[in-house]
């Protein structure tokens, strides 16, 4: 007789919590019903990592490149007066380390074929290899990391066609060497010491270095994401290593690789200050809907040990609340043992 009890006081407890669950859903349904549905429907549809998106971002970013690259004009003029004025403010603050840098590396033979043969090969590498392996094994991160490369390429852009720089290699009146066209006769890079082929390269657009962008994406990603410690130790050192090359090489001033650096700080906090934003606006109209369904204002508590450092920007359970908090389990009250019989 008194084992039938405990079933009977925990379907009451499931007839209670069900009805409060129940409106819950209620208030959410009636969320993706207002305003918010077609941009909610935009976002999770393109949260998850689709082939053929990456394939159409990364050819409008090379068509707006070839436009920019194609319509800047004749701005040789203006992109040596630029580099001069680079240089004259870093030599007034005696900041101008890619000189003695550049003199080492152009009187090391061994050293500038090391240099050339990072500067034109693991940019076009590491980048795509990076982004292939956040594709395939960790996918719940790779919208927003890659947003973070896309729109870094994006303001770099803008800033090639505003600001047009000579790299240093090419001011060979202040002592620069061109260690690319010093090695090109072993090399596949052109005599011009572009890192590319002429027909896609475009000389004056030192200033962001858009490859020390490239290379600090591909190390933070690695640093926070790889499981492997060596991964990491390598993601840690890749970035550094770039920096070195870019400058010893004589394609970019100390102030292009701290503005690549900077575009993209700017570019992850765009994209993580919008999702935080967004996050913002659909709780805090969950938490109206809520009060005006009677409901509880604040949800419960949910264990948040042992996720990873970006597991806050996942995403969640299908059955997760729009605001991206998971949706708590309704606690069945323990029955007291008084009742029991």
């Amino acid at each position: 007789m008194s084992g039938a009890r405990p079933s009977r006081d925990k379907r009451s407890t499931r007839d209670v919590a069900e009805p409060v669950d129940d409106r819950l859903h209620d208030v959410e349904a009636s969320l993706t019903r207002s305003r918010f549905r077609v941009l909610s429907a935009l976002l999770t549809y393109f949260s998850r990592p689709r082939w053929w998106v990456e394939i159409a971002v990364i050819g409008a970013l090379y068509a707006i490149y070839s436009a920019i690259r194609n319509s800047v004009g004749e701005v040789a003029a203006t992109a040596y007066r630029n580099a001069g004025s680079i240089l004259a403010f870093e030599d007034r603050w005696h900041a101008a380390i890619e000189r003695p840098l550049n003199d080492w590396v152009h009187k090391t033979p061994v050293v500038a074929d090391v240099v050339a043969l990072q500067y034109a090969s693991l940019h076009f590498i590491v980048t795509p290899a990076v982004l292939v392996w956040l594709f395939f094994r960790r996918s719940a991160y790779y919208r927003r990391v890659s947003a973070v490369l896309i729109l870094t390429t994006c303001l770099a852009l803008i800033g090639f066609y505003w600001y047009p720089t000579a790299p240093p290699r090419l001011l060979r009146h202040e002592g620069f060497v061109d260690v690319m066209s010093q090695t090109s006769s072993w090399g596949w890079w052109p005599e011009s010491g572009a890192p590319g082929s002429d027909a896609i390269s475009n000389q004056f657009a030192a200033m962001p270095s858009l490859h020390c962008a490239w290379a600090a994406w591909c190390g933070l990603a690695l640093v926070f994401l790889a499981r492997r410690r060596w991964v990491k130790v390598l993601g840690g050192i890749y970035p550094f290593t770039t920096f070195f090359v870019v400058m010893g090489s004589g394609n970019h001033f100390v102030l292009d690789v701290l503005a690549g650096l900077g575009t993209l700080a700017i570019a992850a906090g765009i994209v993580f200050g919008v999702r935080r934003l967004w996050a913002a606006r659909v709780s805090g109209r969950l938490a109206a809907l809520r009060e005006e369904a009677g409901l509880p204002t604040e949800p419960a508590p949910v264990e948040t040990t042992g996720t990873d450092t970006l597991d806050a920007c996942a995403p969640q359970d299908p059955s997760d609340r729009l605001d991206g908090t998971p949706r708590p389990v309704p606690a069945t009250p323990t029955v007291p043992p008084t009742q029991l019989g």
